[in-house]
């Protein structure tokens, strides 16, 4: 019985062998895209996990056309698909020592010798700044920043960050990788990173800078040397000549430090009375109205910097020893100096250093009330005032000596030296 078993089965096999060997030879049967797994998994797996356009654009069998032993068209050449008129990138040789087949936009290209004649054929704009900004980055082969394919080597890895809070992303703010040192920026640079390479600037500004203060430097300077040599703009880009006088005034760095715009050093300048009136007209009028010696003067000889005065005694004798610039300013004003007018609460010791006289008369020969005044009390505010004696007196007399002497001045002579 074990024996007819035997016998079956190896009846059977043989019948299978025989018919399989028969198929094969009449080639009745065709391989399938669904057959390709069953021996290859592990390239399916790599197709449909990693190959891109090689698993959605083509299948298996569109590639590997035949199948040995019955075919030796096995591995097509990459120029099937990629046509050499296409692109300059296909009309390289060797494709397979950067692309892998199953997937192909995974490159290794640490692996190649020199990399860069089939990457700038590829990527023509990133080999024309190469070309057109020379750096060290132009000598380096691309393979020595990017090792793979889509990724790049940290900035810092070969380079010093200008300082220590900087990072990787800081870097390409101002730095483009294939142009480093035509510096550009299309993004907001904050002033803290420009201090990095400019810190004495950008303290200035923090400091002194006034209204500059709130504006960032890439708002003024848009472009960066090497590559551009615009960096500092026209004033007129903020300050219109259309919004104020003063915006009219040409050469406005002879005054006005950017940095530091209120500073101004007018020592520097030829002539800034143009300017000075422009932005300050009340000065301007007064002078013209009131003609004086200063009329004549520029304004840098009295301002040497901008809202300092020069001492008056640097040019003009003082009245005493004592006085100070701002008992000066008690009495005369810078821009019409001619015109004394002072306050209330001006000592008389300031009128007497002028009118010597008065004073005695006042203090030795007056026995009336006048000498317990002051100077203003009668002459008030502006030099050579003087109330009318009714306004303190009225008319003490009778009514025909006031009418036949309107004038009270006519019988006493000297208001400083009356006698009661």
């Amino acid at each position: 019985m074990r024996k007819k078993v035997f016998i079956c089965i190896i009846g059977c096999l043989a019948i299978l062998l025989f018919s399989t060997l028969s198929l094969a030879e009449n080639n009745s049967l065709e391989l399938v895209e669904g057959d390709c797994i069953k021996c290859h998994p592990r390239n399916i797996r790599e197709i449909n996990e990693r190959g891109a356009l090689h698993k959605t654009e083509v299948t298996c069998i569109d590639c590997h056309e035949e199948h040995p032993p019955h075919g030796k068209n096995i591995i097509p050449k990459c120029s099937v698909c990629h046509s050499p008129d296409a692109s300059s990138h296909y009309a390289l040789k060797e494709c397979k020592k950067c692309h892998h087949p199953h997937y192909p936009k995974e490159m290794d290209l640490s692996k190649i010798d020199n990399v860069k004649p089939a990457c700038v054929s590829c990527h023509p704009a990133e080999g024309q700044e190469n070309r057109t900004y020379p750096s060290a980055h132009s000598e380096l082969d691309c393979k020595q920043c990017h090792s793979k394919h889509g990724e790049s080597t940290a900035c810092l890895e070969c380079h010093d960050s200008h300082s220590p809070e900087m990072n990787d992303k800081d870097c390409f703010l101002c730095h483009k990788p294939h142009r480093p040192s035509a510096i550009k920026y299309d993004a907001v640079v904050l002033p803290a990173l420009c201090a990095s390479c400019h810190d004495e600037t950008v303290n200035a500004v923090n400091e002194r800078g006034g209204a500059h203060k709130s504006v960032k430097c890439i708002d003024c300077h848009r472009q960066h040397p090497p590559a551009e040599k615009n960096v500092i703009p026209k004033c007129s880009l903020c300050h219109a000549p259309s919004d104020k006088p003063h915006y009219k005034v040409e050469n406005c760095a002879s005054c006005h430090h950017p940095h530091y715009p209120m500073e101004m050093d007018l020592s520097k300048a030829d002539s800034v009375n143009s300017a000075c009136v422009s932005c300050h007209p009340d000065q301007d009028k007064e002078m013209k109205a009131h003609p004086s010696e200063h009329a004549g003067l520029d304004c840098n000889e009295c301002h040497v910097k901008h809202g300092e005065s020069s001492s008056c005694m640097e040019c003009h004798e003082s009245h005493t020893e004592e006085m100070t610039l701002d008992d000066c300013l008690r009495c005369h004003k810078p821009h019409m100096p001619l015109e004394v007018i002072y306050g209330e609460d001006i000592d008389t010791s300031f009128c007497l250093i002028c009118h010597e006289l008065v004073g005695e008369k006042m203090s030795a020969v007056s026995q009336t009330k006048h000498h317990e005044l002051g100077c203003v009390y009668c002459h008030k505010n502006k030099h050579k005032s003087l109330l009318k004696c009714k306004t303190c007196h009225g008319e003490p007399h009778r009514y025909d000596i006031h009418a036949k002497f309107p004038d009270c001045l006519a019988c006493h002579q000297d208001p400083h030296g009356l006698i009661k």
